[in-house]
């Protein structure tokens, strides 16, 4: 048994406890899965009861995994069709893309210009817990939320925040298309790694360019999903 420095026995209790998957979430990542993999195509009816059926489980779980993944955007109501997965409108796409990376760009330049070399040691730290983790989807979106979500804190300024905050949400669906393929995960790692590089230097016009460079792969990634779909 270990034991604190006080002499406190410690009963292990170093690392939370793993609790296990409820059956909710297994169905959502499954159902998750297979729309950001095009198993299930965009357009495609998502019917309640033959979930159930094909995984062998009651309603209650697949009922609660389709709202969740509703309220994500990656289904949407299809009037007398019900439930269907969420199409990808070219121009839409290419019209949120153009935004995000306004935005984003500006969030990198003002960020720049507070953070201190504390704040880049964590940056670096998470584009290094990216690079261990580049075979790990759910991780990898997790911490590149992070690492944008770091970078908006130090932006300075609430309606950037709001916005981009807003812009972020809408086109979760779309990351997970796109970080569901390991060459984008890939990418992505070093094209954090060059945005951090720039915004040490505290080079706006090499910041912009990473930045842009960034976010235009990852729009390229999205509307190559929705081609081959």
């Amino acid at each position: 048994m270990a034991a604190s420095g006080d002499g406190t026995a410690t009963l292990g209790l170093t690392t939370q406890v793993e609790r296990p998957k409820s059956l909710r979430d297994q169905v959502y990542e499954r159902l998750r899965g297979a729309i950001t993999s095009g198993e299930m195509a965009p357009g495609a009816p998502v019917i309640e009861a033959e979930i159930a059926a094909r995984l062998g489980l009651s309603r209650t779980p697949v009922r609660e995994a389709l709202r969740r993944l509703e309220s994500e955007g990656m289904l949407e109501p299809r009037g007398g069709r019900g439930t269907v997965v969420r199409e990808i409108l070219r121009e839409e796409v290419d019209c949120v893309f153009e935004i995000r990376e306004a935005l984003e760009s500006l969030a990198a330049r003002r960020a720049s210009r507070h953070m201190t070399p504390r704040d880049y040691t964590e940056l670096d730290r998470i584009v290094e817990r990216m690079r261990a983790h580049v075979d790990d989807t759910e991780e990898m979106e997790r911490l590149d939320t992070t690492f944008h979500d770091r970078i908006l804190a130090h932006a300075d300024g609430v309606r950037l925040k709001r916005m981009l905050g807003d812009l972020r949400a809408e086109i979760l669906p779309w990351r997970a298309i796109a970080l569901g393929v390991s060459e984008r995960r890939r990418g992505t790692v070093e094209e954090h790694a060059a945005m951090l590089a720039a915004m040490k230097l505290r080079d706006e016009s090499a910041i912009a360019a990473a930045t842009s460079r960034h976010i235009a792969n990852t729009h390229a990634a999205v509307v190559g999903h929705g081609d081959a779909a």
